[in-house]
């Protein structure tokens, strides 16, 4: 039993030693070494995190490039760079499976929230017109063509201002 206390007394101190001397990283240093001043780097300038505006005020390091469409700073990945006309027209034609140069599209009426205008494909003998309103960000055609809109659905579900539906549910 006596023999078992002072392996385990020794053991302990071997543990415990090898421990403090993590935490105290000791080295045998040279006691003939002279002293010398160290020398400090010239210093460059150094570009902060955030700091990097661009001519309009964009951070690229955040993201944010300028869009001219929207004249603003914007994540592409959060809001495309494209006019709301830009934005419609992309979604009519990809609606109908045409290519851009096989269709005009006109705006009579545009705000951030409505759009009124025209399609009309390009060997056509005629158009029609179209209604859209931004939806969550996205917008939606509500309707197109040449009959008469639902107008209690366009003033109440869509709430289109009375000025895009003038000449059409007056």
């Amino acid at each position: 039993m006596k023999f078992f206390l002072i392996g385990l007394l020794i053991i302990s101190a071997f543990i415990g030693g090898y421990f403090f001397s993590q935490k105290y990283n000791f080295k045998i240093e040279n006691k003939n070494t002279s002293v010398t001043t160290p020398t400090v780097a010239p210093t460059q300038p150094v570009n902060l995190v955030g700091d990097d505006s661009d001519e309009h005020g964009c951070k690229g390091s955040a993201g944010y490039s300028w869009c001219e469409a929207k004249q603003k700073c914007l994540r592409a990945w959060e809001e495309p760079c494209l006019s709301n006309e830009e934005e419609i027209k992309q979604v009519i034609i990809d609606k109908h499976g045409w290519e851009e140069d096989e269709v005009n599209i006109t705006f009579s009426k545009t705000t951030d929230e409505f759009a009124r205008g025209g399609i009309k494909e390009v060997n056509a003998v005629s158009g029609g017109m179209f209604l859209a309103r931004k939806n969550s960000g996205k917008w939606e055609i509500v309707f197109e063509g040449n009959g008469a809109p639902d107008c209690n659905l366009l003033k109440t579900t869509y709430l289109f201002p009375t000025g895009f539906l003038t000449g059409i549910c007056d």
